[in-house]
């Protein structure tokens, strides 16, 4: 499956495809779930962002080679009540309530 997806203004992805296959694109291909990291791992509990990445680390950089990672950022912030928590597309919680604040901003939308 191909899907195409742009970058905003603010650096969040978007893609045309729909929330379901969203989902169904992310958790068949992301490699998280094929990682073996402590689940842990995923779950940084501190707030600032600096702090939370050092934290997470090994998760984030399971991250960085991941082909659906910019998918997974939109997965996130479409879902906020799940994408609220742990790292996802190689972002913690924290730098995603930024790009969460600035779309809001931008256009109303989340």
């Amino acid at each position: 499956m191909s899907v195409v997806y742009s970058i905003e203004d603010d650096g969040s992805p978007v893609s045309a495809i729909s929330g379901s296959d969203l989902w169904v694109l992310v958790t068949a291909r992301g490699m998280c779930s094929r990682s073996g990291l402590d689940p842990e791992q995923w779950y940084p509990v501190s707030a600032p962002a600096t702090m939370a990445r050092l934290e997470a680390a090994k998760a984030i950089s399971v991250c960085t080679a991941c082909v659906v990672r910019l998918h997974c950022l939109e997965l996130s912030l479409r879902y906020w009540t799940v994408g609220q928590h742990g790292v996802w597309g190689g972002t913690v919680p924290a730098e995603r309530e930024e790009l969460r604040r600035r779309r809001t901003g931008r256009d109303g939308l989340c």
